[in-house]
């Protein structure tokens, strides 16, 4: 009985080690283009609000569409959040995920065409630290991401450097086809539009390839 236990211990350490070597890269989407999971853009997962009206939300179950789960703690999330997010993962995708990026605070700001004054750089950390602090569980096609949509970060104040990973496990919801490259050009020259929602209705019908009507309502739960 002794060497059974022994042998089945041995045997997860190897499958332990094996899956911790294993590495997840995202897809290299071109220079222009930004790659995001349908499921963050066929759901409410980053509402199109202003920061000032975000609700705190704990496990609520998110408005998303058909074949998507998306349940969320922590301080609801906009579109402003989504362009930081997407910023992020965009400069490190040749790495694969895991791995510690190093950025600067202005080569953040100045990829999403930002200005890099002081409320700029106070607006940017605020950003990553409510991605790092939000808890996510989205699933979508049989696969289900459970985490932060930042893994762990650090920031060095002198140099405004960020060193920011991204989970490894986010590769669950980049899978074939569950991804979007959304044009970054239409996406920031919607970002001061009156239309609030500009952003979000972009991103959402980015996901599909031929689009089909929705009832307002329905258009206006998945938009958040």
């Amino acid at each position: 009985m002794k060497k059974k236990e022994e042998l089945v211990a041995t045997v997860t350490r190897i499958r332990e080690r094996r899956a911790s070597a294993e590495i997840f890269q995202l897809p290299l989407w071109p220079e222009t283009r930004r790659g995001t999971p349908n499921s963050f853009l066929r759901s409410a997962l980053f509402a199109a609000i202003q920061g000032k009206d975000r609700a705190w939300l704990e496990e609520s179950v998110l408005a998303s569409q058909n074949g998507i789960t998306v349940k969320f703690t922590g301080k609801q999330l906009n579109q402003d959040d989504l362009t930081v997010w997407e910023t992020l993962v965009h400069l490190g995708r040749e790495h694969p995920l895991g791995t510690v990026c190093d950025f600067t605070a202005s080569c953040l700001l100045k990829s999403m065409k930002i200005g890099t004054g002081k409320s700029q750089y106070k607006q940017l950390h605020s950003t990553i630290v409510r991605l790092a602090a939000c808890l996510v569980e989205v699933t979508h096609e049989g696969r289900t991401y459970m985490g932060h949509l930042i893994e762990s970060g650090a920031k060095e104040e002198s140099t405004k450097h960020y060193k920011i990973e991204i989970n490894k496990s986010m590769s669950q919801i980049f899978g074939d086809a569950q991804w979007t490259a959304l044009d970054w050009e239409q996406r920031l020259s919607l970002r001061n539009m009156p239309l609030a929602q500009a952003q979000a209705l972009h991103a959402h019908y980015s996901t599909h390839s031929k689009p089909f009507p929705y009832k307002i309502e329905t258009l206006a739960a998945y938009v958040g």
